[in-house]
């Protein structure tokens, strides 16, 4: 969907597609692909409250150089304008309506960038093409303003990974895991269905859970400061007590803090 609205038509300027969903389940992963297939470069902009809209063009700092007191250095947003590549913008939800504005003349038939510290307006390479991405709670809280927001789109929500997509994904992810009869993934699953039941895992925090489950396996095969130390990796063999004790760190002990807290409260 993103690769056929960047295609364009002609007489229209390629389409800005915003993907939105849950924390973790993928969605600046389909960014890192699409600029590998593409083969274009990608510059990431990390949206939040504090960014200005001169941000989005351009910073002044001091320069190293001894012969220039300051240097002038292109936003991601201006750098893939000039060179034709893709900018991200992440979590766009985040930035104030009044950061956002300087896209307006962007993301139309327009394709430009004024700069007030420049004093010059960046015309977009022909090959610059632009995506977004914010969190679900983002859109749903305040949304975004009326002038960017139609000019984002196509709207495509990211959802989590089917039980299958979580499983290839481990076993592509860790070998270790695939070499063996499936039982940790069926012991995964019984995990999650016990404890988090109604909730569906992303695949942020499953990748997460078996890297770390490899990595207890991996610690009781030998000292973990030696391996630290010598650079020399000794690789155990991972178990369900390993999975549970990694089940329960990232999961179980969180939702105890939280139900702390709240008594607390």
């Amino acid at each position: 969907m993103i690769l056929a609205a960047w295609l364009g038509q002609p007489g229209l300027p390629p389409l800005a597609p915003l993907l939105f969903g849950d924390p973790g389940v993928g969605k600046n992963r389909v960014i890192y692909e699409l600029a590998r297939c593409t083969r274009k470069p990608l510059y990431i902009l990390q949206g939040h409250s504090d960014v200005t809209p001169e941000d989005l063009v351009c910073s002044v700092r001091f320069s190293d150089g001894p012969d220039k007191k300051m240097d002038y250095v292109l936003s991601p947003l201006a750098t893939a304008m000039q060179c034709g590549g893709i900018c991200f913008i992440d979590e766009i939800g985040k930035l104030r309506p009044k950061a956002l504005a300087p896209l307006a003349s962007v993301l139309d038939e327009r394709r430009y960038l004024d700069s007030t510290l420049l004093g010059e307006r960046i015309h977009a390479h022909a090959g610059f093409r632009f995506v977004a991405a914010t969190n679900r709670v983002d859109i749903d809280a305040e949304g975004l303003p009326d002038f960017i927001d139609s000019r984002l789109r196509p709207m495509i929500e990211v959802g989590h990974p089917s039980r299958s997509d979580i499983e290839q994904i481990v076993k592509t992810r860790f070998d270790r895991i695939d070499r063996g009869d499936g039982s940790l993934l069926e012991h995964f699953w019984d995990l999650w269905n016990e404890h988090k039941e109604g909730a569906a895992p992303s695949a942020r925090d499953t990748i997460y859970l078996f890297g770390l489950t490899l990595s207890l396996a991996d610690e009781e095969a030998a000292s973990a400061a030696y391996q630290l130390q010598s650079g020399e990796r000794v690789f155990g063999q991972p178990t369900a007590s390993h999975l549970q004790a990694a089940f329960e760190q990232m999961f179980l002990y969180r939702s105890d803090y939280d139900d702390r807290q709240s008594i607390a409260a």
